[in-house]
């Protein structure tokens, strides 16, 4: 699984990057992620819900799962959240920068703030 600001994906195999991904979950369109142990009847599940489709996932342990739960969460969260205009203006520039760098190192920075959970966090079955 990888999580950016935006999306959510699902890989066949564990650090099957070089793969297009099995699933392309659009968090804008997220309207729950919990806990899904009781209508899964397996441990360390959990469930993303988008219209017309519920996404359940497996992690390989409780700590883990409430990590993805946050994190998916918190992406979701700042999906919907309203920026200043000043903030959107500031946000603008940086991505204009980026654009004008070729998506350099800022871009590294910015997959290293969204990362999936350490820990194990691709091991979904």
């Amino acid at each position: 699984m990888v999580l950016t600001p935006e999306k959510l994906y699902s890989f066949k195999t564990e650090k099957g990057y070089n793969q297009p991904p099995t699933e392309e979950i659009d968090l804008k369109l997220c309207g729950t992620v919990k806990s899904a142990d009781d209508l899964t009847n397996r441990q360390f599940t959990f469930t993303v819900q988008v219209p017309d489709r519920n996404f359940f996932l497996m992690a390989s342990s409780d700590s883990e799962r409430n990590e993805w739960v946050a994190a998916i969460g918190r992406a979701t969260t700042e999906n919907r959240r309203v920026r200043s205009y000043s903030e959107e203006r500031d946000f603008q520039e940086q991505q204009a920068l980026q654009a004008a760098m070729g998506q350099g190192s800022a871009a590294t920075g910015d997959a290293e703030e969204h990362e999936a959970p350490k820990r194990g966090g691709a091991h979904f079955q």
